[in-house]
């Protein structure tokens, strides 16, 4: 979670605080797919006026590798102002937070694969972040986390073609056409 931001949440006449976070429940909801119930904003532990973590292994599960998709939303249209959103984080043990997707009033909810950060897991605490942050800092961190799985994407494509090229046996059919097995998924 980076620094404190000063965005404004949208007022509601519901006592907001003077950094303009509303200091009660409902900002937004977390619920771990397949594990638990909808988790309010006010579950949390507030530590700034734009930021809150998440003890998961307390509230949700001792075992948090077990938890494989986390979902966050804004609890309402007017939840936050339109030119912020709510950044998603994990961390585990006290390690760097790890931005893992964000929600905006455009996409005022989304399912995040958590993919915990690896190391010594051994009795350690796993946590999620939640920051309200710029639209424009989240679109920019979207388009890396994005770009990482398009790369991903291309090396898995080359490897299974890698794969199918090794079942040319010297049939030529033509400069860019390969001849493999039907049943090469089965080898």
């Amino acid at each position: 979670l980076g620094a404190p931001l000063p965005f404004r949440v949208r007022r509601d006449g519901d006592g907001a605080t003077a950094a303009g976070v509303r200091a009660m429940a409902g900002l937004f909801h977390v619920v771990f797919v397949g594990h638990s119930f909808p988790i309010d904003s006010a579950a949390c532990v507030q530590t700034s006026a734009t930021q809150w973590t998440l003890d998961v292994s307390a509230m949700v599960n001792t075992n948090f590798l077990m938890l494989k998709e986390v979902c966050l939303a804004l609890s309402s249209p007017n939840a936050i102002d339109a030119t912020a959103g709510l950044g998603l984080y994990v961390s585990v043990g006290g390690s760097e937070w790890q931005y893992r997707g964000g929600v905006y009033a455009n996409r005022p909810s989304d399912v995040f694969p958590i993919q915990w950060p690896s190391g010594d897991m051994a009795g350690a605490s796993a946590q999620i972040g939640i920051s309200i942050e710029p639209v424009s800092a989240l679109a920019q961190k979207e388009g890396a986390r994005l770009g990482a799985k398009e790369e991903f994407a291309k090396r898995v494509a080359m490897d299974l073609f890698r794969f199918l090229e090794s079942f040319n046996a010297g049939t030529v059919v033509g400069p860019d056409q390969l001849v493999v097995p039907a049943n090469f998924l089965d080898r």
